[in-house]
């Protein structure tokens, strides 16, 4: 009889995990359960920029280790004839501060990093440096259809149902990874995870070309153009649940995009939405067995990867199946009883 896994969580960490579960044990009976797919995740709603944003205290090697996994992933994909069903391009622009800044961590695995020069500033008026790059950006909206296809087509099965409880699960599978993202808190009453706010705009507004990324007066204003539309941001407040759109924020987001690049009072809004990074002190990736004897369950912890679940998603994966696979192990060594 399969070995059975349950991946608890459908957005980019929860179907990553599922596929790369799949390839690292053949075999195993991989399901998918979740109350929400695609396009109602909050990975449907990123932008999808690779870079690492809003990690807390996970450590500096992780972040580096997971997210050049995910960059190297993703370079593959974009280098493949299917980059644009997957939703895989590059992206070059700027960031640009009040205020000289060091070098980000990541400077030496993006494409072309370097700081501007004079003659570039002009182009931002009030601001003293930046840097330009160029980076990978992943579209959720394209990637999670894209990774459910390819879970299905190796034998996967997808369950639409909201899990109250772990141990729940317990009679029916083996080994359950936990990539419920925000709601941990509830699931596992992981008390530490909080969200993290995010509202956007996305607008119509194909002369856009480049990102642009910029800190002042308390905010950090960005623009990403898709494939479709352009990502006006936005917010990073953590602890406020309200998942509608709040009028003050909306201002300041249309302001602050517009002062970057002034044509954009130009363009024609498609919808504005907001979504809930699932924050925590760090990410949380490791193994825990909890309850004993016939009721004991392997579990695997995949959550809590803020604004970064796009940049760690692959890595993290990686990472989470190995532990899995581990898990499996354990359990043949050591059989329920």
């Amino acid at each position: 009889m399969a070995q059975r896994v349950c991946v608890v969580g459908a957005g980019v960490i929860g179907l990553s995990s599922a596929v790369r579960i799949q390839q690292k044990v053949p075999g195993v009976q991989v399901t998918v359960l979740a109350e929400k797919f695609s396009p109602y995740t909050t990975s449907d709603g990123a932008a999808g920029f690779w870079e690492p944003y809003i990690l807390n205290d996970t450590p500096p090697e992780l972040i580096t280790h997971w997210g050049s996994e995910t960059w190297d992933h993703l370079k593959t994909l974009y280098l493949s004839p299917a980059s644009a069903d997957v939703g895989v391009t590059l992206l070059s622009g700027y960031h640009v501060h009040k205020q000289p800044q060091q070098d980000p961590a990541w400077a030496s695995k993006v494409f072309g990093f370097r700081h501007l020069t004079k003659q570039e500033l002009q182009l931002f008026p009030g601001f003293s440096s930046g840097w330009f790059s160029t980076h990978l950006l992943c579209e959720g909206r394209k990637y999670l259809p894209w990774l459910m296809t390819k879970f299905k087509k190796a034998g996967g099965k997808v369950q639409q149902w909201k899990v109250t409880s772990l141990t729940e699960l317990a009679d029916h599978y083996d080994v359950v990874v936990n990539c419920c993202g925000i709601g941990a808190r509830e699931l596992v009453g992981d008390n530490t995870v909080e969200p993290v706010r995010g509202q956007v705009y996305r607008v119509h507004a194909p002369w856009i070309k480049c990102f642009y990324d910029a800190e002042y007066d308390g905010h950090d204003f960005y623009i990403f153009p898709c494939a479709n539309n352009v990502v006006l941001g936005g917010t990073a407040q953590k602890g406020n649940w309200n998942l509608s759109p709040h009028p003050t924020d909306s201002k300041d987001i249309w302001e602050g995009c517009c002062q970057l690049v002034p044509s954009l009072r130009k363009c024609k809004v498609d919808h504005e939405w907001v979504g809930l990074r699932p924050n925590r002190p760090k990410v949380r990736l490791e193994r825990e067995t909890i309850g004993n004897g016939s009721s004991r369950l392997e579990v695997v912890h995949n959550y809590g990867h803020g604004g970064s679940g796009v940049t760690l998603h692959w890595g993290c994966a990686q990472q989470a199946s190995s532990l899995v696979q581990e898990a499996l192990v354990s359990l043949q060594l050591k059989p329920k009883l």
